[in-house]
């Protein structure tokens, strides 16, 4: 037997059978739509590459008239890549693809190729101008494309996709929107579109945004075939949205003239109340979103759960639990509770270190959430006291139910005439004070107590990355002051935000998972208002196709 395995082991190695692949974290797309409906799309790639690769592959199918052009990329170093003009031969040494980049024309469209250059970890940015994406309809202009194919050789672990128009504000009141091919959401946010999974990519998925937008945002230099509604309803075929208004129509055809119009006067009670929570709304934050007065302060005196659920009524979000969680962690990072040091061969790895329990007649809900929330860190890190990813992972999956019910605790069941507007306008103006932050010219002293809250709250709000990005360029002395902010800024960072950022998605995803078990809920949106997106359907849609990864 021993003989025969020796004698198998080549084979098994030249199949690259026993060789390890390339892995995909975190994909970053943001789509630029342009005035005549074309697109800037830059994507990013956090990619482990393996040995057996030279080159990375994106599959844009079914085209059309659309056409990519200007392509460039550069990596985490920030060399730009020689474009080639000519087609992009595949049949090339690593070597000879390092550093280079190009297209293989199709006879529907491309693949957008790069030399990966060298194994291991690297961030690859993409930068293309695709036209034609908008399409003009009749009722509307729109929309249904595949931003990443299905048959990934390596599926990402997570994606976040961002649709904009530059001095335009795509909300409900202006656009619809839909997602298929993956489980996660499609929501309005600050102005965008955006996507996110919920759970990783496999080769089966493929992340599919259905658009529709009223006219006159756009002048699109294509036109679709038929109208978007027609559109709509092909990509609606096989998938998991439903018409809620189905069984409605149904009952309708047997009731009677009396029952009509109570219904009629039900209905009308309902848009009285859209019009009173609006209004509700803008009486809270002082105006529209975009005019919240800036706050420099720590919101709600630092109350990570309250602001949290402050955020969730006005502004609600599939990832608002997950963000919570990150901030969290980051505050655990501040407050001593880990600590970054070498193991033995001079790698970092995070130790959990001894904090204490809060007094429960002086703790307040949100310090008993944050210490529950540390013991699942001590209790996965063992004896050792050092957290490893794979462990915590693992530990997460078999403790689902605990995450569950932590969650559910963070719950704070506020509702719009519960709310303080001053709360609401400290939380709100927070986070627009830091993300207009390198636009600000007095920043005001660094105080390292309240700067340390602005990288917490950032978490908060899902922009930690960027901020901390922000605080570096124009602030660099802040990370010098604190020891812990030095964590979060100097090498030692990617193991500290890889840790925040995959714990916190792996619970969310725990948590959700363990519900629908439990409860077979989830939901998505007819409408076009956002919400959970579908795993069937998406019929019809441009781009995209199957393939693409590490060859």
């Amino acid at each position: 037997m021993r003989k025969i395995v020796l004698m198998l082991l080549p084979a098994l190695l030249g199949a690259g059978l026993l060789s390890a692949r390339s892995t995909v974290d975190t994909v970053r797309i943001q789509v630029n739509l342009q005035e005549d409906g074309a697109a800037i799309i830059t994507e990013e790639w956090n990619i482990d590459v393996s040995d057996d690769i030279t080159e990375w592959y994106l599959v844009a199918d079914n085209l059309g008239q659309m056409r990519i052009s200007g392509l460039g990329v550069t990596d985490e170093t920030g060399r730009l890549f020689e474009t080639e003009t000519g087609e992009w031969d595949i049949h090339r040494t690593r070597a000879e693809k390092a550093g280079r980049c190009g297209l293989v024309t199709k006879s529907d469209g491309y693949e957008i190729c790069w030399g990966v250059g060298s194994s291991g970890t690297h961030r690859y940015r993409l930068v293309y101008r695709l036209s034609g994406l908008v399409k003009e309809f009749g009722d509307m202009d729109g929309f249904n494309h595949m931003f990443v194919s299905r048959g990934q050789d390596s599926p990402p672990s997570h994606i976040e996709l961002r649709i904009f128009k530059d001095g335009t504000d795509l909300s409900e009141d202006n656009a619809k929107i839909w997602g298929f091919g993956f489980r996660g959401e499609i929501v309005f946010e600050d102005g965008e579109i955006v996507a996110r999974t919920s759970e990783p990519f496999s080769s089966r998925s493929g992340l599919i945004a259905l658009c529709g937008f009223e006219k006159g945002i756009f002048s699109p230099a294509l036109a679709g075939k038929g109208s978007f509604d027609d559109l709509r309803a092909k990509a609606m075929k096989g998938s998991e949205y439903r018409d809620p208004d189905a069984e409605g129509r149904r009952i309708l055809q047997v009731i009677t003239a009396t029952f009509s119009l109570l219904l009629c006067l039900f209905g009308w009670a309902g848009i009285r109340y859209g019009i009173k929570r609006k209004q509700r709304k803008k009486e809270l934050l002082g105006g529209k979103m975009k005019d919240v007065a800036w706050f420099r302060g720590v919101p709600v005196e630092g109350d990570l759960r309250k602001a949290a659920g402050i955020k969730k009524v006005i502004e609600p979000s599939l990832t608002d639990g997950e963000n919570l969680t990150a901030a969290y962690i980051t505050r655990l990072f501040y407050k001593g509770a880990f600590a970054v040091e070498p193991d033995m061969k001079g790698k970092s790895v995070i130790r959990v270190k001894d904090f204490k329990e809060p007094e429960t007649d002086d703790a307040g809900k949100d310090l008993r959430q944050e210490y529950d929330l540390y013991t699942f860190f001590r209790e996965a890190a063992g004896d050792d006291s050092t957290l490893q990813t794979r462990e915590l992972k693992r530990w997460i999956a078999r403790n689902a139910k605990r995450v569950f019910e932590w969650q559910e605790q963070n719950l704070t069941h506020d509702n719009l005439d519960s709310l303080e507007a001053k709360e609401v306008r400290e939380v709100f103006g927070l986070r627009q004070f830091l993300k207009d932050f390198t636009l600000i010219e007095d920043r005001g002293v660094v105080e390292v107590g309240l700067w340390n809250n602005y990288l917490i709250f950032a978490s908060l709000y899902g922009i930690a990355d960027q901020v901390k990005k922000d605080f570096q360029k124009v602030c660099p002395e802040y990370f010098e002051l604190s020891k812990t902010a030095g964590q979060l800024a100097d090498s030692r960072s990617v193991v500290v935000w890889d840790m925040i950022n995959t714990t916190s998605r792996n619970m969310h995803i725990a948590a959700q998972n363990y519900a629908n078990r439990s409860t077979g809920s989830g939901h998505t949106s007819w409408s076009g208002g956002g919400g959970s997106t579908s795993w069937g359907g998406g019929g019809g849609f441009s781009g995209g196709g199957f393939g693409g990864g590490g060859r």
